[in-house]
């Protein structure tokens, strides 16, 4: 019987190759261990609060479906006299009970008795303007300005007498946008359009809040409506931040002036402060429509949304709005889908190019 060889001498192609390749096994696979990890992602930077237009430094409110502004360079509100509050709250009363010439009566004996605290001054004025736009239950008829029985003299008369009593008040409240815009009515009813403005324009730089705009909501019944962006400009990518390959949202605080400018953009959220400028800047190019009490144009904030992502630029949220199922909540639309500003803000992307858009993201 023929034995078969022993199995040391069996013939392998493989043979003398096998310890080699095990020893550069080894060694790939030390390299590889000892190879530089690749680099943690970098977190965003956090931008919120940056300035990034405006030489104004104010303070954003508090998130909310109505974000008037105080100014920082008008002063806040003096204590008012409880003498004074108690005549304002009898005035008050007549005029919602529909017995507004009663409260013209005794805001004149107050004056008359030497009481020229100027918001008195003010509710005045304020009633004689009405009367002397057309308001026939404000026509007195007693007092410095009681009907004399023809209406021409009677709207000469009231107008006057109001421009005296606001011009006063003006003088006690210079920082009180109020002041000027009754003003402007008063040059308004007249018709002098041009004289109007000019007091609109001198009051967009003053306080558009306070106890003077109390006024003018109490009396005149007034609603509030939030600013709204117009149109404008689309966004341009940066270039550097095109090639870094940057993407994300960027979400501003406007700081709106009565006149419809932007003063100032501050970052609520971004991933680059390059993408914040220059959504900034396409913005600040736009057109604003102030946000009002009543026809009186106010400061006010207003957040704003740009995206960026691959191949495509936009504005993804062209106004806030109020969602009825919100419980009024305030809210921003975006991708056709109604999102509280809280998560917006917290909304990732991805960017691209420079295209307008305001339909929502690309899906």
């Amino acid at each position: 019987m023929k034995r078969m060889p022993s199995s040391s001498r069996i013939a392998c192609p493989l043979r003398g190759r096998i310890g080699p390749c095990v020893v550069l096994i080894l060694v790939a696979g030390l390299l590889a261990g000892c190879a530089a990890p690749h680099p943690a992602r970098q977190e965003a930077p956090d931008l919120t609060g940056l300035r990034v237009y405006g030489s104004l430094d104010e303070t954003p409110p508090p998130d909310g479906p109505w974000r008037p502004h105080i100014v920082s360079w008008c002063p806040a509100e003096p204590p008012v006299p409880a003498s004074v509050e108690a005549l304002l709250e009898l005035c008050s009363t007549y005029f919602r009970e529909g017995s507004g010439v009663d409260s013209i009566l005794e805001l004149e004996m107050a004056l008359e008795a030497g009481s020229r605290h100027p918001l008195l001054l003010m509710t005045l004025g304020q009633l004689y303007l009405m009367a002397g736009q057309g308001d026939p239950d404000l026509l007195p008829l007693e007092g410095p300005v009681a009907d004399v029985g023809d209406w021409s003299r009677n709207r000469q008369r009231l107008l006057g007498r109001a421009e005296e009593l606001l011009t006063e008040a003006g003088e006690q409240r210079p920082w009180d946008a109020a002041v000027d815009y009754l003003l402007a009515d008063v040059w308004r009813a007249r018709e002098n359009f041009p004289r109007a403005e000019a007091f609109v324009f001198q009051g967009a730089a003053k306080s558009t809040s306070g106890r003077g705009f109390a006024l003018l909501v109490l009396y005149q019944q007034l609603y509030r409506h939030p600013g709204k962006y117009q149109g404008g400009p689309g966004p341009e990518y940066p270039a550097d931040a095109l090639g870094r390959g940057l993407t994300g949202d960027v979400v501003l605080d406007l700081l709106i002036s009565p006149l419809g400018e932007v003063r100032q953009a501050v970052v609520v959220a971004g991933p680059a402060e390059d993408l914040a400028r220059a959504a900034a800047a396409s913005l600040v190019e736009g057109y604003w429509e102030p946000a009002t009490i009543g026809k009186y144009p106010i400061w006010s904030w207003l957040p704003y949304l740009i995206f960026w992502q691959q191949g495509f630029v936009g504005f993804s949220a062209p106004n806030p709005l109020i969602h009825p199922a919100a419980g009024g909540q305030y809210l921003h639309e975006v991708a056709g889908q109604a999102l509280p500003l809280s998560v917006v803000r917290h909304r990732s992307g991805r960017a691209g190019s420079g295209r307008l858009h305001q339909q929502g993201r690309p899906q």
